[in-house]
């Protein structure tokens, strides 16, 4: 009876050994340098990552590449400042003249044929909220800002969504004084607040 007794005390204290260096491993495993994402939808035809890293001084909004790993661009925002929100959707001078122009005849042919209209990656932006209630609206393919929508949310950006990616030129945000604000991206203004 000594014997057995003797095997489970040895066996009791591998156990225990052993437990917390598994949960340590866990742990350590579980934690990631990225703190928000987003891959770019597949309708945008683009094989880009989005990511937000915390830098020395302030968050990083890295670009990546989806096919060869690599990092395309990366912009740092202001010291202080937190981004809280990604979305993907089209914004630009260029985006905007096309979609005046063209958008009695795109009706028109995606109701006859059903085919889409051709996405430039020129007007393919990243929009992202910050803690200090600013929206930027990021280029992948310039690597900078190409417009910022402000001066109507006090206490930062909680979401900011693009209606129909943006096709439409009006967008969605919610800030943390609780004020929801529908966005006229071509005048680059508040429209309406909820």
């Amino acid at each position: 009876m000594g014997a057995t007794k003797k095997s489970r005390n040895s066996t009791s204290k591998i156990s225990a050994a052993a437990a917390p260096a598994t949960s340590a491993i866990t742990q350590s495993a579980g934690k990631s340098s990225i703190l928000r994402s987003s891959f770019a939808p597949s309708f945008l035809q683009l094989s880009i990552f989005a990511s937000v890293i915390q830098g020395f001084d302030s968050q990083q909004l890295r670009i990546h590449d989806t096919n060869t790993g690599r990092l395309r661009c990366e912009h740092a925002i202001a010291p202080r400042a937190t981004i809280s929100c990604l979305d993907w959707g089209f914004y630009g001078e260029g985006y905007q003249e096309r979609l005046s122009k063209e958008s009695k005849k795109r009706k028109r042919t995606e109701q006859a044929n059903g085919v889409k209209q051709e996405t430039h990656a020129e007007d393919v932006v990243l929009a992202f909220g910050t803690s200090e209630s600013e929206i930027h609206l990021f280029s992948p393919t310039s690597a900078r800002n190409v417009g910022v929508l402000k001066d109507v949310h006090t206490q930062g950006i909680r979401d900011f969504k693009f209606v129909d990616a943006g096709r439409t030129s009006c967008a969605w945000s919610i800030g943390g004084d609780g004020k929801l604000v529908q966005w006229d991206l071509r005048k680059g203004r508040s429209t309406k607040l909820v």
